[in-house]
């Protein structure tokens, strides 16, 4: 299920980079929208949403690095058993440091909003995600 989700998170972001490069994406755009939609479906009040968002941005700005690192890689072809071997270590310390990431900045999370509104804050940004790709793909 962590893999599934880590894979979900990866597609969004080289969706989103994509499409960047394609001069199609509005992060700034793309951000607001993110964040309407979880203040919404959350049920954040003003305050909430002004005390969180900075928090969830700076988890994301620090993961993205790490999702392109993670994306380069599942998108080499290794020549060699050794070098495949050291792929696969990479990725997972990336996964991992991901993660690290993530508990910590939900902790940090946790101490501006009730854990049952972060549930559903992260429920909500996950239906986001899924609604923007089957936008883009039914687009294509």
């Amino acid at each position: 299920m962590k893999y599934k989700r880590l894979l979900l998170l990866l597609c969004i972001f080289f969706s989103a980079t994509l499409m960047h490069a394609q001069g199609k994406v509005d992060f700034n755009r793309l951000k607001a929208e993110t964040h309407r939609f979880i203040t919404q479906e959350a049920g954040l009040t003003t305050q909430e949403a002004a005390r969180l968002f900075p928090i969830f941005d700076e988890m994301r700005t620090k993961q993205r690095g790490y999702f392109d690192r993670l994306r380069a890689i599942h998108s080499a072809r290794p020549s060699s058993e050794r070098e495949a071997l050291e792929m696969i270590e990479r990725a997972d310390t990336y996964e991992i440091q991901l993660k690290q990431i993530e508990q910590r900045y939900h902790k940090e999370m946790l101490k501006v909003i009730p854990a049952t509104k972060l549930m559903r804050v992260l429920e909500a940004e996950r239906r986001f995600h899924r609604q923007m790709f089957r936008k883009m793909a039914g687009r294509r």
